[in-house]
């Protein structure tokens, strides 16, 4: 097992660069206004600035995950780091729609062997009984990076140039590659040889369905454009699971679904990121588009939301060692669920116009749900394999999590969008109002999920501070 020193040593790094790769996925919506007036893009060229870093984040978490595990974590999570920092310099160089969108994509490829790492290198680096507060910190970051994101995005945006927003991320990238050269120590899972047909009909498969799902609300769900690429997808993923099934060593290991915890993280995690991102998408457009705040007005108020998160996810992390990570997770839950049916209940009440003050209670238990969720869902999820399945299972998790965000934007917008033309602040919370309740019964699915088929929280906490388990094989 590794020693303490190295254990700050890959925390520092590791959380370093997750802060920076999440602070940007939430900066870059704040900026578009800035980058559409700068190229004089068309608005479907705001979507592809962000649908190019979500196909590329979403196509490639597993894959990612799987080299890890084979050629060497610390390898392909620096791999990561470098191409996100390309990505940003390209990205703040770019002189035309098409540059942007390129170098987006090349942050998305990055982000993806960032994000699924980093949380392994975190599990396999920290023994059983610490595992779970190591993870509430690594979430934590991931809270730090959502809340502060909508604040720095408008504060540099009414600043500087929107190109600022990339910049920042260069020298962070490139000093947490030196670091995390000569800090980190290789480490590996499970050896599998590579499968060039599975990773790509996965690929494919992963592709039509993300790319069908972020253009169903613009394109009309009776487009061809639109169902064709979900169904071929859904065709293509049915293939890789037939191609699977006839190999000796799979690139994903379906037999894990026999478990009870582990199919119920994986839904649980689809679900939870369905409503609860489709509810921050709606509700930060609330605020803007009915309410009347500026993109930095509004990302002050929803920093109640998302320091909540910040300050929850630790928080669980401790949590989990007493009470287990079912019973922390649903916790959170019901914590979401209450806040979504509150914030519904004020809106159809009160109509759009109101005191921020009256929906400062929803947006607490909102983001301190989110905080009792992550951090259980991610140990829940690792707990429920073998250390050494410890990357298929993070990349399959943050697969079907951000997989998961795209499907409740895509339904959450949908169901946003029936009705008549939105003429008053009060036309939108009448819209919203209805897409609140459905996302909320996403988050309700997620709840079903584990309560039914998760194990019993406490009784596994326990049973995994008495095993053994070994430590990451690190090479020298």
């Amino acid at each position: 097992m590794a020693s303490a020193a190295y254990r700050i040593r890959l925390m520092v790094v590791t959380c370093i660069v997750l802060f920076m790769a999440m602070l940007d996925n939430l900066v870059v919506g704040v900026a578009l206004p800035a980058i559409q007036s700068s190229f004089r893009a068309h608005l479907s060229d705001l979507q592809w600035f962000l649908n190019a870093y979500t196909l590329a984040f979403a196509v490639l978490l597993i894959p990612f995950s799987a080299l890890g595990e084979r050629f060497g974590r610390k390898r392909m999570f620096l791999a990561g780091v470098a191409l996100f920092t390309l990505g940003s310099l390209a990205s703040a160089l770019s002189d035309s729609p098409l540059q942007l969108t390129l170098a987006r994509a090349l942050q998305g490829i990055g982000a993806a062997a960032i994000m699924p790492i980093s949380l392994t290198l975190v599990n396999t680096a920290f023994p059983p009984e610490k595992r779970a507060a190591a993870i509430g910190i690594w979430s934590g970051i991931s809270g730090l990076g959502l809340s502060v994101g909508p604040l720095v995005g408008g504060a540099i945006v009414e600043g500087a140039p929107w190109e600022a927003i990339f910049w920042i991320n260069v020298p962070i990238g490139v000093l947490a590659t030196l670091f995390g050269w000569r800090w980190l120590k290789e480490s590996k899972g499970e050896s599998k040889p590579v499968d060039p047909l599975g990773i790509l009909l996965l690929g494919a498969g992963l592709f039509g369905l993300v790319f069908g799902l972020v253009r169903g609300n613009d394109e009309g769900w009776g487009a061809f454009s639109v169902w064709g690429p979900i169904a071929g997808g859904v065709l293509v993923l049915l293939g890789f699971y037939g191609w699977e099934r006839t190999r000796k060593q799979p690139f994903v290991q379906f037999a894990h679904f026999r478990s009870g915890n582990y199919s119920a993280y994986i839904s649980a995690g689809f679900w939870l990121n369905a409503g609860i991102f489709g509810a921050i998408f709606l509700l930060t457009l609330f605020l803007q588009q009915a309410q009347g705040y500026s993109a930095l007005g509004a990302g002050v108020r929803e920093m109640v939301w998302t320091a909540s998160t910040m300050i929850a996810a630790p928080l669980a992390g401790l949590l989990i060692g007493r009470f287990g990570s079912r019973s922390v997770l649903l916790f959170g839950l019901f914590l979401q669920i209450a806040a979504m049916i509150g914030f519904a209940l004020v809106i159809a009440g009160q109509g759009a116009i109101f005191p921020f003050g009256n929906i400062v209670p929803m947006m607490i238990a909102a983001g301190a749900g989110m905080g009792f969720s992550f951090t259980p869902l991610s140990h829940g999820l690792l707990s429920s394999v073998p250390e050494a399945a410890a990357g298929e299972a993070s990349g399959l998790g943050n697969a079907a999590r951000e997989l998961g965000g795209v499907f409740g934007v895509a339904i959450g917008g949908l169901v946003f969008a029936r009705g008549g033309a939105i003429a008053s602040p009060d036309d939108f919370g009448d819209h919203l109002v209805p897409s609140l309740f459905a996302l909320t019964a996403m988050l309700a699915v997620a709840f079903l999920s584990v309560a039914l088929f998760a194990g019993k929280g406490r009784r596994e906490a326990r049973s995994e501070r008495r095993s053994p388990v070994a430590g990451p094989e690190l090479e020298s």
